[in-house]
């Protein structure tokens, strides 16, 4: 597929999958508070939780539904009824059917035949829209089963009234051409919308979520920084600056990335490494001084795309490697004016600083520094971010 503008929904699930991370536990308000900022995204479904699971996820869930949000909300069920009834008990506008379809579950886990397998799914699909739920049916292990028989299944649920089928990886086991030919074979049996919910066992989720777009999925299942089991799924934030940057997707306020990404940070207690895409905070870091100098000439050179766009400023490291034209724009940034002889000398004390401490330093630390140039204390001065905000 030629990149351009495409359609893609994002399903987000940082509420029920980001629960499943472990040492995570989203409060009620806490749930709300990444809802609303989910949708000030703009992203158009929240996976709001598992009802069925305990009262407080039921709570949690009719809390969010009565936010009146733009976004659609889905709660999460088994092929279970008394799951799709507690679905329906929250007052949300779609069920997330969740149905494994691989003989490794159906022989240890579900300890059901094929045939046995597509008349429950059959029968719980029926009473999921007898319900009048919108039905996504995600066929959890799809890229560990016999490609014949998911057709099979999803061939039997779509008769049966669902809306769309997902494809689910759940193991992160699947490369970006099996995604395309999975999403490829589903797309050949049916006109609805297909959605991808990808693990990140392998380091290929965000990969395989847009190996899934380039063959013919719409929707692509994801959370906030990453975060589920095991090395999580999909990431939220990763993926949408993906499809805005690669594929012309225009549809999401991206200047509400990062405190979002920072906000779940917050909230889940799992802290995000410096170098990870999107939100970590190296990512618009200069340490080298070459970097610094052409970064300030061009942003061009060395950033992908500007920080403004997701929320974020850069940041200039002052250590070893830095050059006058970083320790210039640095002093600028506190609005402290000093003449190119004393720009030189603050370079060389910078140098020494850092290569004696073996680490950049921090604008505390700069600050200490200045004091014994000009012997002023600048301890209490803000950077020009720090003014504006």
């Amino acid at each position: 597929m030629e990149k351009g503008k495409v359609s893609v929904i994002i399903d987000d699930a940082t509420l029920r999958e980001g629960e499943q991370t472990p040492g995570v536990v989203f409060g009620v308000q806490d749930k709300v508070k990444i809802a609303r900022y989910l949708d000030r995204l703009g992203v158009q479904r929240i996976e709001a939780g598992f009802p069925a699971a305990s009262e407080g996820e039921r709570k949690a869930v009719k809390t969010i539904t009565s936010e009146e949000l733009s976004t659609e909300i889905f709660g999460f069920a088994r092929a279970v009824k008394s799951d799709i009834d507690a679905v329906a008990d929250c007052g949300c506008y779609g069920v997330m059917m969740s149905f494994p379809t691989s003989d490794t579950h159906l022989k240890y886990k579900l300890r059901l035949t094929r045939e046995e397998y597509l008349e429950r799914a059959v029968e719980c699909v029926r009473y999921a829209k007898s319900r009048g739920f919108y039905v996504t049916y995600s066929a959890e292990d799809s890229t560990r089963t016999d490609l014949d028989f998911l057709l099979t299944v999803f061939k039997r649920v779509i008769e049966s009234g669902i809306d769309c089928p997902r494809i689910v990886d759940t193991l992160g086991l699947a490369t970006p051409n099996k995604i395309k030919k999975y999403v490829s074979a589903v797309k050949d049996i049916t006109t609805l919308p297909i959605e991808v919910h990808c693990h990140n066992d392998h380091g290929l989720a965000v990969a395989n979520s847009l190996a899934a777009i380039e063959a013919g999925a719409s929707v692509i299942s994801s959370a906030v920084n990453g975060l589920g089991e095991r090395a999580g799924i999909t990431a939220t934030e990763e993926v949408i600056i993906n499809l805005h940057n690669f594929y012309g997707v225009r549809d999401f306020h991206l200047e509400n990335i990062y405190g979002l990404c920072k906000l779940v940070e917050e909230i889940s207690g799992i802290r995000v490494a410096p170098n990870k895409p999107v939100c970590g905070e190296n990512i618009f870091s200069h340490t080298s001084g070459i970097h610094q100098d052409a970064v300030l000439k061009q942003p061009i050179t060395y950033e992908p795309y500007p920080p403004t766009l997701i929320g974020r400023t850069r940041k200039l490291i002052l250590g070893k490697l830095s050059g006058s034209h970083a320790v210039k724009a640095k002093l600028k940034e506190f609005g402290i004016n000093a003449e190119d002889t004393e720009v030189k000398r603050i370079t060389e004390m910078v140098k020494r600083a850092s290569e004696i401490r073996r680490s950049a330093l921090t604008d505390r630390e700069f600050m200490d520094l200045l004091r014994n140039v000009f012997n002023k204390d600048f301890s209490g001065s803000k950077t020009s971010n720090e003014r504006k905000a």
